[in-house]
């Protein structure tokens, strides 16, 4: 699903807007073991979906934030799209604007495209064990 992806420096937050309602937070965790020593836990991405309308047309807007494999945070990219698909489209484009490239997808579920970047994770940096998808929402 993911093909690749190159982090891209901190240029600021660019959050869902705070008229949006339903909010969904999701954040993508892997859990790191190093040698011998204790397992720990780093965020590799956090991504924030809300709906609105606009002049009766609805939207929906997604933060995604990404962070390297060491989890250090890096670029932050917001989109807002309607239309068919729109939560999808604007997750897909949000991810593509911090560095994410996309094999060829059909839409799906925002946590299916955090699980195919958490295993792109995982096949490029071996310490990481596991990932796990956090996720709640507002309303």
């Amino acid at each position: 699903m993911i093909r690749s992806f190159t982090p891209r420096p901190f240029d600021g937050l660019n959050q869902v807007p705070s008229y949006a309602s339903n909010v969904k937070a999701y954040t993508l965790t892997g859990k790191v073991t190093v040698g011998g020593g204790l397992p720990y836990v780093i965020t590799l991405a956090k991504l924030s979906i809300g709906d609105s309308v606009s002049a009766g047309n609805p939207l929906a807007h997604a933060s995604f934030e990404s962070f390297n494999d060491h989890g250090e945070r890096m670029a932050t990219a917001r989109a807002r799209m309607n239309g068919h698909e729109r939560e999808f489209s604007a997750v897909k484009n949000a991810m593509m604007d911090v560095g994410v490239e996309f094999a060829p997808v059909t839409p799906c579920e925002p946590e299916k495209l955090l699980e195919g970047l958490g295993d792109w994770f995982r096949e490029q940096n071996p310490d990481i064990k596991e990932c796990r998808i956090v996720s709640q929402s507002r309303h």
